[in-house]
């Protein structure tokens, strides 16, 4: 399989430090949300993922609010 083409950029600290944030919150590495924000700005987004994202999103959120609600009756809350 071929391999996809490399760009490179060079970005302000801020937009590094914002992209690593969505990355670590998302799970995913900062290559793939900058692909993704290409995506959107060209007009490529792929609906499937981006759907997939948001149910990943939400299983995590609801897995964390289950573990928040354990540590509540724990410290008797």
């Amino acid at each position: 399989m071929p391999k996809s083409p490399m760009i490179g950029a060079r970005v302000p600290q801020q937009w590094q430090q914002q992209i690593n944030a969505i990355a670590l919150a998302s799970g995913r590495k900062e290559a793939e949300v900058v692909r993704e924000a290409l995506g959107q700005y060209l007009g490529k987004t792929d609906p499937g993922s981006v759907k997939g994202a948001i149910a990943s999103l939400e299983d995590r959120v609801t897995d964390l609010e289950r573990k928040l609600a354990g540590l509540g009756r724990l410290v008797g809350e």
